[in-house]
């Protein structure tokens, strides 16, 4: 679900319109349908309801990403919300700055016409696979981010991309200046170790949260 923000940007960007996005996302629906189905069939209420379960209260002692907080706050509803508003406004401004992208590099009309109905021309746009697998991973961090709360075994939906963000982010996928390289280098191994750091220690400490928190506000 968190890869969701940026699949549809790439749709979006591959169709150049509305209803062909809206064909590729029809096939991960009828997926999801087609598996979900014996159970759909039998207890569609509590299925549905525990597949997504926003109301769920996670518990404090298994937390890794928000130890420091008073456990009071931790399992509040306004704090629920707040992470949920964070989150979405951090996609909603990469979702502008993606806009303020397009239409510098294409123009205000041809930018307007990936949010047309039907494709306006034939040409086919290419999209590199480092653009697309960075795309993705950023969507997924962000949700990481400003996650409820982090188990030990989420650290695996997201460790393997750590190291492209932080090049990327700090670099582009071109910089070759040593000079350029040395202190965001630095700064990037730091943020790695402190995130490592923190899924190996067990229980969580409110320590391990703090530089786990640090680590992952670095590199947004």
């Amino acid at each position: 679900l968190l890869f969701a923000p940026g699949l549809l940007l790439l749709l979006l960007q591959k169709n150049q319109s509305l209803l062909g996005t809206i064909r590729h996302l029809s096939i991960c629906a009828s997926l999801q349908l087609l598996l979900g189905w014996p159970f759909l069939t039998t207890y569609p209420i509590s299925y549905i309801k525990k597949a997504f379960e926003f109301d769920r209260v996670f518990f404090f002692k298994w937390t890794v990403n928000w130890k420091f907080l008073p456990e009071e706050i931790f399992t509040s509803k306004p704090w629920a919300l707040l992470l949920l508003t964070c989150h979405l406004g951090v996609l909603g401004m990469l979702a502008n700055k993606w806009w303020r992208s397009a239409i510098s590099q294409l123009g205000d009309a041809n930018a307007r016409k990936l949010m047309r109905w039907t494709k306006c021309d034939n040409d086919d746009i290419r999209l590199s696979p480092e653009y697309v697998i960075h795309t993705m991973f950023v969507s997924n961090y962000v949700g990481i981010v400003f996650a409820r709360t982090l188990h030990y075994q989420f650290y695996c939906w997201y460790f393997y991309s750590l190291p492209m963000l932080l090049w990327l982010t700090s670099f582009g996928s071109s910089s070759s200046s040593t000079c350029k390289l040395v202190i965001p280098l630095s700064a990037n191994v730091i943020a790695v170790v402190g995130v490592e750091y923190a899924f190996n220690v067990f229980p969580a400490t409110e320590l391990s949260s703090a530089v786990l928190q640090l680590s992952h506000a670095y590199l947004i």
